[in-house]
């Protein structure tokens, strides 16, 4: 099985790799034309506070939805991991590097779990997935029924601190950017791409499937966790709902960024500029007085168009391979 020959082009170009682009550039005029002179760099400083948590949980969702899986739990890792922190986090610097550690390792451990029931017990990961947010939801209900919960303020300066002019999201978010262009050539990188193109295939090549999905699994576990400390840092306090709109979102962070398992396409820095593109889409319909229900039906438009684009992409690589064929 050839995995480098999955990613064909139409027209040497990747339709779906533009799709993101093409909606931030569209994004970005509109915003200038409403609020002229609003994008600048303290503008992209105070915008990547809101844009990582998304980008994390995209990225995780990304990873999963390249091996034929889905991710539900990240919605209850997030609510779960917000709570726990809001209620439980120590005011001491080192308390709190300790138990940031903690809360990365449970989500870890959450992500290996859902990796193993839907590998050793050969459950559907919507339903094993949807499983355990159930779970995580309901252990976050426990901490914390209500909005609530005191986060130390050393912890809220340590993620939203600034590193000269240039926050620490900001930085982290290139970072995921570049830790993408070495995870896709790294060992686990390509497995992941033989098990999504083919199971049976990659199993016979010599690649550990129940591995590299377990692997993938935690990946997106312990983004789930690290999304939901970045999420208690920004609003300063616990909710058992917080992360309930993740599930949604990271999905159309990914589909956005161009994911395709068909195509064999994907990258972190799309998920980052799906997960960009869709705190946007919100910040816009704000500006322009547009009721929220309306932001949530443009969003629901714009995945519908991008899932549209990329089975059409899908339909023509496959004619044009027939046609080779023939």
């Amino acid at each position: 099985m050839d995995v480098q020959k999955r990613g064909r082009r139409f027209g040497g170009i990747n339709i779906s790799a533009l799709i993101p682009y093409f909606l931030l550039i569209v994004i970005l005029i509109i915003m200038g034309v409403y609020q002229p002179g609003v994008i600048n760099f303290n503008w992209l400083n105070r915008q990547a506070d809101s844009w990582i948590t998304l980008a994390l949980a995209g990225i995780g969702q990304t990873l999963v939805f390249m091996i034929g899986g889905t991710d539900l739990s990240v919605g209850g890792l997030i609510s779960f991991t917000n709570c726990l922190a809001a209620v439980y986090m120590p005011e001491s610097p080192l308390g709190i590097a300790a138990f940031s550690l903690g809360i990365i390792l449970i989500g870890a451990i959450a992500g290996m779990f859902n990796g193993l029931i839907i590998v050793k017990f050969r459950l559907q990961p919507f339903i094993a997935t949807l499983t355990t947010w159930a779970i995580w939801s309901g252990a976050a209900l426990c901490i914390l029924s209500v909005d609530g919960g005191d986060v130390p303020k050393a912890f809220t300066g340590a993620l939203l601190h600034k590193f000269g002019s240039v926050k620490v999201s900001l930085i982290l978010l290139i970072l995921l950017g570049i830790a993408g262009v070495f995870f896709k050539v790294s060992r686990l990188g390509i497995a992941l791409l033989a098990v999504g193109s083919n199971e049976k295939g990659a199993y016979f090549g010599g690649i550990s499937v129940a591995r590299t999905k377990i692997a993938v699994y935690m990946i997106s576990g312990t983004l789930a966790a690290c999304a939901g400390l970045f999420r208690t840092a920004q609003v300063s306090s616990g909710s058992p709902t917080a992360g309930d709109a993740f599930i949604l979102l990271s999905c159309a962070a990914a589909v956005i960024g161009g994911c395709s398992p068909a195509t064999g396409h994907y990258s972190f820095t799309g998920a980052i500029l799906g997960a960009v593109i869709m705190r946007l889409l919100t910040n816009l319909m704000v500006v322009m007085g547009v009721s929220s229900y309306m932001t949530s039906f443009l969003q629901g438009v714009i995945l519908i168009l991008s899932v549209c684009i990329s089975s059409f992409t899908v339909l023509f690589h496959n004619r044009k391979k027939m046609e080779v064929d023939v």
